[in-house]
């Protein structure tokens, strides 16, 4: 069957030969991520050595593209098509259609090629989302095509806004008096959208994961063929709900397979997610898939056989307050857009059904039109290090297509500042650069370049790994006492007395040592998936951490306390910004502006730290359960250590 943008395909390759700037306009599913490589490389596109590079917001997205379209052309993965994720790729020197995620890309122009001389054509997909990364994208391809004409641009968005990216690349004035490849263009592509009935609660859910779960039973036990994809706002959510599904489903659960969906998932277990099945196994046994997902699955892939979508209206994101400093991981609701294109996900190859598990006021009277893009609600630290590495020295100049706030700007340069990575004219130091090379925030990799002074760099990068995944402990949901008593008890085998960070380092040595498998690992309470994630990750780091310096394990014969000291050290010269104090009520205000914050119950600094310690320090903060800020990944430290690691920001 012929996708919609084949019917484009001649009035495409006109356009990107006569213009600079093409926008192509496409609901998901039209073909426009794996149809357009292609189309480019059966006419040249790619010929003298050149590449043609598809960018993604999230390397999901960017893996099971380029294995289908690897698929479509008969090559294996990573030859003719690869691509390149953060801590993972699969490219060689036959590589012509290359799929990347938009950090990687910004990362390829600041470390190897600032032009992206390689590349005749950039496609940047799903520019709808407007993450830091694609805005930052957007803005420095504007900057090359000063001095590349000849590089062709194509902007793909799901919605209705592609006058803004059009205007963007070429004004209003410049477009009328533009000729060739200073102008540009827009392609409306129709998408193959079958009808969707829309259905609402007549009162909100109490509880949006028991909602979601009795939804897909009423679904299931309906009859109605087709599978069905659930959107949660986050991993934890998701595993807890195929926990609780797999009890409520035990009276069919030879008939239902779940399966996850999100960012930080293997490629293997994300690739089941899109594969379809084999048309002699529906003859044998109609299998029907239930489908959890973040907001990964609202873009970017058509999930195969969808029928029934469960809405549960929510999403978690970053939003920062430079005024006190503090980036919070809020759920809330989901965007109008969002809504439209979780929706979507049901009318892809038959009519179908979405269940919003909210009321039809709720959708217009809470939902904002679109979600705001990264760069007005999110830390620009990271961002404005990357413009810095990227040769930008007054970020105020850079191009964007929202303007961040002053706010946000001033706080973003006072804490690269403090971290060393500017100095006072703003102008980028040497740490900077280096810091500029890991692809974490730069509060991680501070606290790795830290490490290599400290001499327990492979600790240290144990620690950062595991920040970059989600819970690696898997508190039970139920209230079982016996439940929770094993629970305590397996996490106290691993837990140091300082906190969190070092209690990391215990639970991957541990795993090392003693080669738990997924088996173990549940008996322990402990997530498989994200602690085998964060092994990959760490590997990664380790390979760019050899660059700076020796890659060194403290002995693990000797002062455990001077082991957990070092560590938290290196972690306090990362994340010297966020530290509270106890106070005389016995609580923890932050050490500037004094709000009020919690460690998490999910926290081993909660349970299993004898005594308070005066000062504490954290990875992030969250909405509590209960109200308030509670903090996530805690650990103990010493007053003296912030007037010895950052002395200008702590007189």
């Amino acid at each position: 069957m012929l996708l919609p943008i084949y019917k484009h395909r001649r009035q495409f390759l006109y356009s990107i030969e006569k213009n600079g700037v093409v926008v192509i306009v496409g609901v998901t599913g039209s073909g426009k991520s794996t149809q357009i490589p292609q189309y480019l490389l059966e006419n040249g596109w790619a010929d003298n050595d050149f590449q043609i590079v598809c960018t993604q917001p999230r390397r999901i997205a960017a893996t099971t593209l380029a294995k289908r379209v690897s698929e479509e052309l008969g090559t294996s993965l990573g030859s003719q098509v690869g691509y390149c994720v953060r801590y993972e790729e699969r490219l060689s020197h036959q590589t012509r259609i290359k799929y990347v995620t938009d950090g990687i890309l910004l990362r390829e122009a600041t470390l190897n090629d600032p032009l992206l001389s390689k590349y005749s054509v950039v496609m940047v997909d799903e520019a709808h989302e407007r993450s830091l990364n694609s805005d930052a994208l957007l803005g420095l391809i504007k900057k090359i095509r000063r001095k590349r004409k000849e590089l062709r641009v194509i902007v793909c968005s799901a919605t209705i806004d592609a006058q803004s990216f059009l205007d963007f690349f070429v004004g209003t004035n410049d477009r009328k008096a533009g000729k060739g490849l200073d102008n540009g263009t827009i392609i409306s592509v129709d998408g193959r959208q079958y009808s969707v009935d829309i259905l609402y609660l007549e009162r909100p859910a109490p509880d949006y994961i028991l909602a979601t779960i009795e939804t897909a039973w009423k679904v299931h036990r309906s009859g109605e063929s087709g599978d069905i994809l659930c959107f949660l706002p986050t991993g934890a959510d998701i595993d807890n709900a195929i926990r609780l599904a797999e009890e409520h489903f035990q009276a069919d659960i030879g008939a239902v397979e779940f399966l996850p969906l999100y960012g930080n998932l293997p490629y293997h277990m994300q690739a089941q997610v899109f594969q379809n099945r084999r048309q002699s196994d529906r003859k044998e046994k109609q299998v029907r898939r239930l489908i959890f997902a973040t907001n990964v699955a609202e873009t970017s892939v058509t999930v195969p056989n969808i029928s029934h979508v469960i809405d549960s209206g929510l999403v978690k994101l970053p939003y920062f307050d430079p005024r006190t400093g503090l980036e919070r991981l809020i759920t809330g609701p989901t965007s109008q857009a969002s809504a439209r294109q979780r929706a979507g996900r049901a009318g892809r190859l038959q009519s179908g059904k979405c269940y919003r598990l909210y009321t039809e006021k709720y959708l217009h009277e809470k939902m904002l039109l679109h979600t705001p893009p990264d760069s007005q609600r999110t830390n620009l630290s990271s961002f404005i290090l990357t413009l810095k590495a990227l040769g930008v020295d007054n970020v105020l100049t850079f191009d964007l297509m929202d303007a961040p706030s002053v706010d946000a700007l001033s706080h973003g340069l006072e804490s690269l500042f403090a971290l060393g990575a500017i100095d006072e004219g703003t102008h980028l130091t040497p740490r900077g650069m280096d810091m500029s090379m890991f692809p974490t925030d730069v509060f991680v990799s501070r606290m790795l370049l830290e490490s290599l002074a400290e001499g327990c760099s492979w600790e240290v990068l144990g620690v950062a790994s595991v920040l970059q995944v989600r819970e690696v402990f898997q508190r039970p949901r139920g209230r079982r006492e016996q439940e929770l008593l094993d629970f305590n008890a397996s996490i106290a085998e691993l837990a140091d007395s300082s906190g969190d960070h070092v209690t990391f380092v215990n639970l991957l040595s541990e795993l090392e040592h003693k080669q738990w498998d997924e088996q173990d690992c549940r008996e322990r309470f402990i997530n498989y998936v994200a602690v085998k994630r964060a092994l990959e990750v760490r590997n990664q780091l380790s390979r760019i951490l050899k660059q700076f310096g020796r890659v060194t394990a403290l002995s693990v014969i000797g002062d455990d306390s001077a082991r957990s000291k070092s560590i938290r050290r290196c972690v306090t010269a990362g994340f010297f910004f966020n530290v509270a104090k106890l106070c005389n009520d016995g609580r923890y205000y932050t050490l500037r502006k004094h709000i009020l914050v919690t460690p998490s119950s999910a926290s081993v600094y909660s349970s299993h730290t004898p005594t308070s310690s005066e000062y504490i320090i954290f990875g992030e903060t969250i909405d509590g359960q209960r109200g308030g800020l509670e903090l996530k990944a805690v650990s103990a430290i010493e007053a003296r250590w912030l007037r010895e690691l950052a002395p200008h920001y702590w007189k």
